[in-house]
């Protein structure tokens, strides 16, 4: 962490330079688990669209001199993302800065830094939070992110969401695996999205790794094998994750996925002085907006 200067004055703006250093590093130093699973996209206005594509299902048999018959696209589901902005500030006194003994002014301003970090982890994480509840968030199809009757693009209805509740283990991954390999686009058409992650809270730490790491069946002492130990399926531990019992299984490849995160304006700093009083007013700053255009590619339970 680079040091601020610190003189018989108040500091000057070459300090307050070495400050927004300090805001900013703390901003970086973790690296955001929220922005591995989304897909991020930069915005150039205070709103953005997404729009699924219905699909057109298989193609047919030609005879020998007949026409191609045409289908027309189905226009899939309109979701609205619109941008909010996030902000805090912190002000220090003259007399604080100057009496401080122990570094704890020069530190301060690197809780913006924090704030800003945990802030879009939290929102991100909110996705997830409230993924089985109706009554707090819905998408495009009009539901909540992982449902039992979520509806295509033809009106055909799917979940992503194991028909019914169960904890994590090695069966009720396998079945969720199962339905996962289901995902349809709206002409019928398999997507073949490949697993890749299992994420939980930490809580669920060591029984996802006894699961999904071991040879055998970690549930009982029979040395059957363990098939999804093969999968090569990923852990992912996110903090900011606040049901303990929920699970969920993601895309290999984050672009399979259609979470999706609008950076309008990304996390910055400013400053000024008071003049009447000597004190230094921070004040940390982002905008962005997120959701999903589509769920699938996200499979999910709540647990019991």
């Amino acid at each position: 962490m680079p040091t601020v200067a610190r003189t018989s004055a108040f500091p000057n703006d070459t300090q307050t330079r070495g400050i927004h250093m300090i805001i900013y590093q703390a901003w970086t130093q973790r690296p955001p688990q929220g922005r591995s699973i989304f897909r991020v996209y930069q915005s150039s206005q205070y709103r953005e669209h997404s729009l699924t594509f219905g699909g057109m299902g298989l193609m047919e048999v030609k005879a020998q001199g007949d026409a191609v018959t045409y289908g027309s696209p189905v226009e899939g589901f309109l979701e609205t993302f619109t941008h909010a902005v996030y902000a805090k500030g912190i002000r220090i006194t003259k007399e604080q800065w100057g009496d401080d003994l122990y570094g704890v002014m020069e530190d301060s301003p690197a809780e913006l830094g924090r704030m800003a970090y945990a802030t879009e982890e939290t929102v991100l994480a909110g996705h997830f939070n409230n993924g089985f509840d109706a009554t707090a968030a819905t998408g495009p199809d009009g539901k909540e992110l992982f449902a039992t009757d979520h509806v295509r693009e033809d009106g055909t209805t799917y979940r992503n969401e194991l028909s019914t509740a169960a904890d994590f283990s090695t069966t009720s991954l396998e079945q969720a695996l199962i339905d996962y390999a289901n995902f349809r686009d709206g002409g019928g058409k398999r997507l073949q999205i490949q697993p890749g992650i299992v994420m939980t809270a930490r809580d669920q730490m060591f029984n996802v790794l006894r699961v999904i790491k071991s040879a055998y069946r970690p549930e009982d002492e029979t040395n059957a094998i363990q098939p999804v130990e093969g999968l090569g399926l990923k852990p992912v531990f996110w903090d900011y994750l606040t049901d303990t019992d929920a699970w969920f299984v993601g895309p290999k490849d984050k672009s399979d996925g259609y979470l999706l995160l609008y950076e309008r304006e990304p996390f910055e700093s400013d400053h000024i002085f008071d003049f009447d009083t000597g004190d230094i007013k921070l004040k940390g700053e982002f905008r962005f907006s997120s959701g999903w255009g589509d769920p699938r590619g996200w499979f999910g339970s709540p647990g019991i």
